[in-house]
């Protein structure tokens, strides 16, 4: 249970005015909160040897070049600000002295 002068405190911390009112529904909403996350933390979860959760496997697909039809060039080419040809024309960025 979050005590008074541990919620005035975060209050200060956080450079807010509380009224009395706002003090015990922010007591009770933490008290709330806080038995959620002990809950939490008595929940059997497997973890893996790195202490995560469930599996972790990449979900990308290999980098391949696949045929794109003309139609298709020419609406992402309309959708661009700038194109020289069938490229979209982008700013220089890297300058070489």
């Amino acid at each position: 249970m979050i005590t008074a002068a541990e919620l005035e405190h975060l209050a200060a911390l956080a450079r807010i005015s509380l009224t009395d009112g706002d003090k015990e529904s922010l007591a009770k909403e933490f008290d709330a909160i806080l038995g959620y996350v002990d809950q939490l933390k008595k929940a059997d979860a497997a973890l893996d040897a790195e202490g995560r959760v469930g599996t972790v496997k990449n979900v990308a697909r290999p980098d391949e070049a696949r045929p794109v039809s003309a139609e298709s060039r020419e609406r992402l080419l309309a959708e661009a600000p700038d194109r020289e040809g069938d490229f979209i024309a982008v700013k220089k960025i890297i300058a070489q002295d």
